[in-house]
């Protein structure tokens, strides 16, 4: 039976597009460049969905020494020129969205700066009016903040909302801000998604189509 709901606030990296599994990639061979060497269950648990800030301290914390100085802007710099030679939303998304008629938002992890660039390069900076990025709270995920804020913005009750994320840190806000958050589970273990506090899962965007009654 389709989730009843008035607003729908979706994630970017790993529900839009796919950024989510080329971060994780430029980053494990970099690190892997200085030393430390990290499996993909660690990459998704663990890094996927939280900050550039927070993925960095953590793999110092990690290597055992701070990253070198030039880290981050060598790895902004590869991403920035792989994102716009190759971003394409994943598939099923424009589908999806054509047939949304309610309020929606996105809420992202990622900087302003970067949201800003992903969505001008699929064309879907207008569909996605209502945005928000991790400029933009004090806090970001797993904290609900980002949820909280466009809920607010819509003008529709957090528990009228359905959530849309892939990440344990998205999920784990998404239910924080006492919305219903749907998972998107075709790369991250869906056991682990439910386990963090999705309601329920999906492994395509036809899948989720369903789900939300828009079949």
């Amino acid at each position: 039976m389709p989730y009843q709901y008035d607003a729908i606030l979706f994630d970017c990296d790993g529900v839009i597009v796919d950024t989510e599994t080329l971060s994780s990639s430029i980053l494990k061979r970099r690190l892997k460049e200085l030393g430390l060497e990290l499996d993909d269950h660690t990459m998704h648990t663990q890094f996927a969905g939280f900050t550039t800030q927070d993925n960095l301290t953590l793999a110092a914390e990690m290597l055992g020494r701070p990253l070198p100085d030039d880290f981050l802007t060598n790895y902004r710099k590869e991403f920035d020129d792989t994102v716009k030679a190759t971003l394409e939303p994943i598939e099923g998304v424009r589908e999806l969205l054509a047939a949304i008629k309610c309020p929606i938002a996105m809420a992202t992890n990622a900087q302003r700066r970067e949201m800003e660039i992903k969505l001008d390069i699929i064309g879907l900076k207008e569909r996605f009016a209502t945005r928000f990025a991790v400029d933009d709270v004090n806090q970001g995920k797993p904290a609900p903040d980002l949820y909280l804020k466009a809920a607010q913005a819509l003008g529709v009750a957090p528990n009228r909302c359905i959530v849309i994320e892939d990440s344990i840190a998205g999920i784990q806000a998404g239910k924080a801000s006492g919305a219903t958050v749907l998972a998107y589970s075709a790369v991250l273990d869906r056991d682990a998604q439910l386990k963090a506090g999705a309601t329920d899962t999906f492994a395509s965007m036809n899948e989720l189509m369903s789900l939300l009654g828009l079949h």
